[in-house]
């Protein structure tokens, strides 16, 4: 089978959270089954084009829309033709792939629409053998609508939605701009969204699967709670509709080999964790004695739950235990955790996408902090416990399939899933008491160790995620 995946950003060349990382691993899951895939995404100013190797691939074209003109340049890497990059300098010559420090960029429909032409004017022109087109989120959306109401394609489409929070609303001039057919797209079961359009709205109507990145998740959505007021069409669009849990790459995740990390260590050299514990306290000035480590890592917005880590630094700084947060966000919230920067002695905050220091932080902790609101899927949990930390999570979207707490197991070792500790109502008071049960869980060492070791176990892979794409490629 020969699969296009087509997003608008792939790990390593762009990334801005999990798409990113799912774009990279989920196809090369895909290529050890055997399968034939195609990735293709924009080649943005900031993806380094000497340090991945990649090359022009001598084909240049031409798309006019609305009267204007529009060039494309197809790359691909020098070592893997099927890793395709479209360059446009509507699309690229930003340094941001979506906003700068003033917002979203105001052109952003005009930019992915011409993404979502472009990789199909390459399927076409290249003449690929495609039988799946994947996409992802609302930036590659508008390519099943294309496929059905412009182009008449015959390949199956599936749309993976990684977060309904993010849907690409703009307003309706773009049918104009974009060349979209008024009478076919702009309707209820199309592009029309209170007067304006929608982009990741038409890909759930055009599209004939849809997925999203947990079971859990794919029940939410279709609710008034979390639906992001699409809930309607997810009910109406649900027959189609499957939740797949993603995975994570244990290629690129494993405390064995990890680059980034001090000390590597597996099951069998499982003390070595501990040295990466006591060096990073040492460059931290944490008086260790001890004490357990919380990590968070993430983007600062509320659904991350940030407005509860920020409300419970009073309690942290009490707690005979060490804090480390990394991530960055809204204004508002970098600013907060930017006043606390050295205010506490057991609390360290640094503000910024730092991977080396994430990979560290793993591998150092013991707790890992993921107090989200809701949570498509997550990945943070399924790298954490790669490195033998475990998680505390709130119950919903894919924490809620991926992450079982230890009290509610009799026998650790028949567990297949990651144990940690969850929490239902989100307040300071859940939260923590499941704070509370980490430090209980913590002092007996041995019981810890081997919730610990069992975590380093669990396959959260991409394997059998991978099979059941191929199972829904094939229906």
């Amino acid at each position: 089978m020969n699969i296009l995946f087509v997003s608008s950003e792939i790990f390593p060349y762009a990334k801005t959270g999990g798409l990113a990382d799912v774009s990279y691993a989920l196809p090369e899951a895909l290529r050890q089954e055997g399968e034939k895939v195609y990735t293709i995404m924009p080649l943005y100013n900031d993806v380094d084009r000497d340090e991945h190797k990649i090359i022009y691939s001598g084909l240049t074209f031409e798309y006019w829309l609305a009267g204007v003109r529009h060039q494309f340049d197809v790359f691909y890497k020098e070592d893997n033709k099927d890793e395709l990059f479209v360059f446009n300098p509507i699309l690229c010559n930003r340094w941001g792939l979506y906003h700068d420090q003033f917002g979203d960029y105001g052109d952003n429909a005009l930019r992915f629409g011409l993404f979502c032409y472009s990789a199909l004017e390459v399927m076409v022109r290249m003449k690929l053998k495609i039988d799946v087109v994947h996409v992802n989120d609302w930036q590659t959306s508008l390519i099943p609508l294309l496929m059905k109401t412009r182009y008449n394609l015959p390949q199956k489409t599936v749309l993976t939605i990684h977060n309904l929070a993010f849907q690409g609303i703009f307003p309706k001039k773009v049918m104009n701009e974009l060349e979209l057919d008024w009478e076919k797209c702009f309707k209820f079961n199309g592009l029309e969204y209170f007067d304006n359009v929608n982009f990741l709205k038409a890909g759930i109507f055009f599209s004939d699967h849809v997925t999203t990145v947990s079971k859990t998740y794919a029940q939410e959505i279709q609710t008034t709670k979390f639906g992001e007021r699409l809930d309607d069409t997810l009910q109406i669009n649900s027959y189609k509709l499957k939740g797949i849990v993603n995975g994570i790459s244990t290629e690129i995740f494993d405390p064995k080999k990890d680059k980034y990390i001090e000390k590597n260590f597996s099951l069998e050299t499982y003390k070595k964790k501990n040295e990466n514990k006591s060096l990073l306290c040492k460059e931290l000035n944490f008086k260790e004695e001890g004490r357990p480590l919380f990590i968070f890592i993430g983007r600062f917005t509320p659904q991350k739950g940030v407005d509860i880590l920020l409300e419970a630094i009073d309690l942290f700084k009490t707690y005979e235990a060490n804090f480390v947060i990394l991530g960055s966000g809204e204004d508002l919230y970098n600013h907060a955790f930017g006043t606390l920067i050295g205010a506490y002695e057991n609390i360290h905050i640094k503000i910024g996408y730092d991977e080396a220091f994430s990979r560290r932080l793993y591998a150092s902790a013991n707790f890992l902090l993921m107090p989200s609101i809701f949570e498509p899927c997550g990945l943070n949990q399924m790298i954490s416990m790669k490195y033998g930390v475990l998680p505390i999570v709130s119950k919903t979207g894919g924490l809620k399939d991926t992450v079982i707490d230890f009290t509610d197991i009799d026998k650790i070792e028949e567990c297949s899933l990651g144990l940690g500790i969850t929490f239902d109502e989100y307040n300071i008071f859940w939260f923590n008491h499941a704070l509370a049960k980490a430090f209980a869980l913590y002092s007996n060492k041995n019981k810890f160790e081997k919730i610990s070791k069992h975590n380093m176990g669990v396959d959260n892979s991409w394997k059998n995620s991978a099979k059941e794409y191929l199972n829904l490629y094939k229906s």
